[in-house]
């Protein structure tokens, strides 16, 4: 019997042993759900330490050191909690894992070599848990050191910015979904890397097939990508308290939450008290602008009144005036047929084709045809006729490649042209509205309306951004678009 017992007591360690080793499958699904739940909390979080840091200043004004200090404290082991958490959520795309296509090359962690258009890199079978993403990496783009002689042919121009496309390779309906289009800008010098953010994108499988690729060579530019990553989407993450049981027992997830959002509701409360009692004191002190503080503080009432939840857009015309008389298309998509130039286009929504040319810009012709627009545009940009058509095809294509397969939001004015055009207002996700892009490019010239045209304090903030845009762009260097044809640029006089 005291011969069995060193076996029996190895074989019970051995047993133990093997429980403690935990399957590879449940360890990596254990660390998947933890980074879901730091993901699901890190915005809550964030929200109500912004929120005691507006309690804590409150508390310190009144010179209650001790109780600001403890609130400091608080918000100090919030911080700490959540401290790397971007690191520990992302799922990084290792270039090592990844298959290069046409002259991309990878250096260490470096992706670079963008000479020709659809060089890039692809991830195939990469394994990643369902949900919502967004794409995430450091950039860096630069001028390539070129002789004159080849500096000087259009063909190895520097570019102010490469156009880049990620997306999901699959033949199911969600490709066009799961297709992102972002521009990489130039940077202010070779060492400074620049995080851009893509997305989301939703994918609904695992294992994908995703894709990272240049939509056109740029040859004169040397652009540096690191650190390409997949950051699972944590805004949706909601900031109102769950349903509470009907047991009546609340959880401390469901009690923090009505906190977080009472002391939120409090603390815009108290600001925007503080603010209209500033206001009535200006107006007040100095009656000589009275009437610019009524405006402000029932634009400050118009906030407080408006509905929960708006954003973006919506949010904004609903505290700046609006657009009176607008119908508002969401979700619209470019039609299949080429644009007809770049601000001139066909959108399809809802089973509709609509004509669409954009508001208060002009892009170049694309034939030789219209005389008076080629003359036009040739003032207004200071350069050569025979430059004119090239300029126009190029915006075109332009308006073509980054407006495919996005989802576009219109406003659209409901006098129509002559034609059946309707006069459009285009916005895109996390770009804005798009005639900045095609005036930030050099693509198209701003067309001031008269004042009396110009029908609320939104059109005129938007057409003064235009224009801000448009002498930014005329005094780069090195000018972009039709800029880099004009006499102003090449110390020339206006033909």
């Amino acid at each position: 019997m005291k011969a069995r017992l060193p076996a029996v007591i190895f074989l019970l360690h051995a047993c133990t042993a093997l429980l403690a080793q935990e399957p590879a499958a449940l360890t990596a699904t254990r660390a998947a759900f933890m980074r879901q739940v730091m993901a699901d909390s890190q915005l809550l979080t964030q929200q109500y330490e912004r929120a005691l840091a507006k309690v804590e200043s409150e508390v310190a004004a009144t010179g209650d050191y001790e109780e600001a200090r403890a609130i400091r404290q608080r918000r100090q082991q919030l911080q700490a909690l959540y401290a790397g958490t971007v690191s520990s959520l992302a799922t990084p795309l290792p270039l090592t894992l990844a298959r290069m296509m046409g002259s991309a090359q990878a250096a260490g962690e470096t992706l670079g070599g963008w000479r020709s258009g659809g060089s890039g890199a692809e991830w195939q079978n990469f394994r990643l848990l369902p949900g919502s993403y967004h794409l995430e990496f450091e950039a860096n783009m630069s001028d390539a050191p070129v002789a004159g002689s080849i500096y000087a042919s259009s063909k190895f121009q520097p570019q102010q910015s490469a156009l880049f496309e990620f997306d999901e390779v699959t033949l199911l309906g969600t490709a066009t979904e799961n297709r992102r289009t972002f521009e990489i800008a130039r940077s202010t010098d070779e060492t400074t890397f620049t995080t851009v953010r893509v997305g989301p994108l939703t994918f609904s499988r695992n294992p994908v097939t995703l894709r990272f690729t240049a939509t056109d060579g740029y040859p004169a530019n040397i652009i540096r990508i690191r650190n390409l990553r997949l950051v699972p989407v944590t805004e949706t993450a909601s900031a109102s308290p769950a349903p509470i049981p009907k047991t009546g027992s609340a959880t401390a997830m469901q009690q923090a939450s009505m906190t977080l959002k009472e002391a939120i509701e409090n603390a815009k409360k108290t600001a925007t008290a503080n603010y209209l009692d500033e206001l009535n004191d200006l107006a007040v002190t100095k009656p000589e602008l009275k009437g610019q503080v009524d405006a402000e503080i029932r634009r400050m009432k118009r906030l407080g009144e408006q509905k929960t939840g708006q954003s973006g857009i919506n949010a904004i015309t609903a505290t700046s005036g609006g657009f009176g008389g607008f119908e508002d298309i969401s979700d619209a998509r470019l039609a299949d047929e080429e644009p007809a130039s770049g601000e001139r286009f066909k959108v399809v929504h809802e089973g509709r084709t609509l004509p669409v040319r954009l508001l208060w810009v002009d892009c170049a012709p694309v034939e030789e045809d219209d005389e008076n627009a080629v003359k036009r545009f040739a003032k207004h940009f200071s350069i050569e006729n025979e430059d004119v058509i090239a300029v126009g095809r190029t915006a075109r294509e332009f308006t073509s490649s980054y407006l495919r397969d996005k989802p576009l939001r219109l406003l659209i004015r409901p006098d129509r042209d002559k034609d059946g055009t309707m006069a459009a207002l285009l916005f895109l996700p996390n770009v804005g509205l798009y005639q900045n892009v095609l005036v930030n490019h050099g693509l198209a010239a701003v067309v001031i309306p008269a004042r009396d045209q110009q029908r609320n304090a939104m059109e005129r903030a938007f057409l003064s951004t235009l224009t801000t845009l448009e002498n930014t762009a005329r005094k780069r260097k090195p000018a972009p678009g039709a800029w880099a044809l004009s006499a102003e640029t090449q110390g020339g006089k206006q033909p």
